[in-house]
C-alpha cells in the first residue's frame, strides 16, 4: 500500500499559502512543503491532518475539506491525501520547521519544494518550470 501521507494546504485572508521549510537533520532539508505528515494505522486521514497541523503548526483545525488524493512511486510508494483547511484556531508556529512563511499563488513556484509536491503545485494551478 506504501506509505499513507497527510497534507494541509492552509490559506490567509490575503489568499496567500502557509510554506514550511523543512528542518536541517531530516530528509529533504531546506526544500519549502506544504504542511502535514504520516497518517497513523488507526487514523482516517481527517484525524491525521488535524493532529499533524497541532503537532507542526499548533493550530486546531476546526473545519477542512479533502482537495485531492494522488500516489507518487520514486522511489518507494507515498500516498497522499491533500486537504484544503477552511477553519483553524491559533497562529501558525514553526514546531516542527526550520521557518513558516506566507507566499502567494504566483510566488510559490519560485520555492524549491520535494518532487512529490509537483501533483499539488499542478491542482492549484501553479506554473511549473521544474528546475
Amino acid at each position: 500500500m506504501g506509505l499513507q501521507v497527510v497534507v494541509g494546504i492552509i490559506q490567509n485572508k490575503e489568499g496567500q499559502y502557509l510554506l514550511a521549510l523543512r528542518p536541517h537533520g531530516k530528509p529533504l532539508a531546506g526544500f519549502w512543503e506544504f504542511p502535514g505528515g504520516k497518517i497513523e494505522k488507526t487514523e482516517t486521514a481527517y484525524q491525521a491532518l488535524c493532529r499533524e497541523l497541532t503537532e507542526e503548526l499548533g493550530i486546531i483545525v476546526t473545519s477542512a475539506e479533502l482537495f485531492c488524493e494522488y500516489v507518487y512511486e520514486a522511489p518507494k510508494v507515498i500516498c497522499f491525501s491533500v486537504w484544503q483547511v477552511k477553519a483553524y484556531e491559533g497562529q501558525p508556529k514553526p514546531l516542527a520547521a526550520d521557518e513558516l512563511k506566507w507566499s502567494d499563488k504566483m510566488s510559490l513556484a519560485q520555492h524549491i519544494f520535494p518532487p512529490p509536491n509537483r501533483t499539488i503545485l499542478e491542482k492549484l494551478g501553479v506554473p511549473w518550470c521544474g528546475c
